[in-house]
């Protein structure tokens, strides 16, 4: 059973030191996982959190749908979120990794929050191994891995709430109040943090390489799929394809391709088979479409 305790954010964060001194994240990975653009005025909105919840949780986000239906396609990220309708308790899911792109249906006029969280993160809240969920079209029932006390106590909080914002500090106190103490597995934490470091080329998956984690490449394979949802090559294919991601925000002359693959060919490739688009056309469409329209 978890027990909601009522501290404020500043009373929590003032007793958390000693936790943070034996909780290993990954913290001193530089990864900010993107999605595509949602360019209708006021449909989406995002929130970083603030410490130390940030050793958990990568972003607050919400995503106001209108009248209608729309769809709309998210992409790999290696990253878990817990996606909450502000209009119904009983929608409430969790979205694990995924490896291609995937397309949400929805009928407007709805809201949804949700809770990024940063590359293992979720294990602060979700004991059960990622590979070991059960799935239901590529998503988890929040009530199968989390509390019906955290998961009533959280949507009656953001239904109280008047603001984007004051749901961001409303699921910051409270989440604050249930992390739990997490162990990350160290042989992981060494292969996650060498494709961090090795984005911009090939990455070596051979017994000699995954040595230096701990591990063989067959028991570094096993690891991963429970741990990331994700073959190790899969988890650095994403991990790269974020990076450009991340590159074509800033890029004004079209190399985003040039830090991180061989060749533009490559990246192209690459690209259409994560997002379903070519880098122009994602780059210039909306994440979140209106059906009717398209049709």
């Amino acid at each position: 059973m978890v027990i909601i305790q009522t501290l404020s954010y500043q009373e929590y964060s003032a007793t958390y030191v000693f936790k943070e001194a034996n909780t290993f994240m990954l913290m001193d990975i530089d990864y900010d996982p993107q999605q595509g653009r949602v360019t209708q005025a006021g449909a989406y909105r995002h929130f970083l959190p603030p410490s130390p919840l940030n050793y958990w949780v990568q972003s607050f986000w919400q995503l106001n749908v209108p009248s209608g239906q729309f769809s709309y396609r998210g992409v790999p990220d290696n990253c878990v979120d817990w996606i909450i309708n502000l209009n119904n308790v009983e929608d409430n899911i969790i979205v694990p990794p995924f490896l291609s792109p995937i397309e949400f249906t929805l009928a407007g006029q709805v809201s949804y929050f949700g809770i990024r969280f940063r590359v293992l993160g979720h294990q602060s809240l979700i004991s059960v191994p990622l590979g070991e969920w059960c799935l239901n079209n590529g998503v988890a029932h929040a009530m199968d891995l989390l509390s019906n006390t955290l998961l009533h106590t959280a949507f009656e909080r953001l239904e109280r709430a008047q603001s984007f914002d004051e749901r961001c500090k409303c699921l910051s106190t409270l989440l604050l109040s249930v992390v739990k103490r997490t162990t990350v597995d160290m042989r992981v934490a060494h292969y996650i943090r060498y494709c961090h470091r090795n984005t911009t080329s090939c990455i070596n998956l051979s017994d000699q390489q995954c040595s230096e984690f701990g591990v063989s490449s067959r028991q570094l394979r096993r690891l991963t799929q429970l741990y990331l949802g994700a073959t190790p090559k899969d988890f650095a294919r994403v991990l790269r394809f974020q990076g450009t991601l991340n590159t074509m925000d800033v890029d004004k002359k079209n190399v985003a391709w040039a830090a991180h693959y061989y060749d533009q060919s490559h990246y192209i490739r690459e690209f259409k088979r994560l997002s379903g688009f070519t880098p122009t056309e994602f780059k210039n469409l909306s994440v979140l479409s209106n059906q009717r329209a398209n049709g």
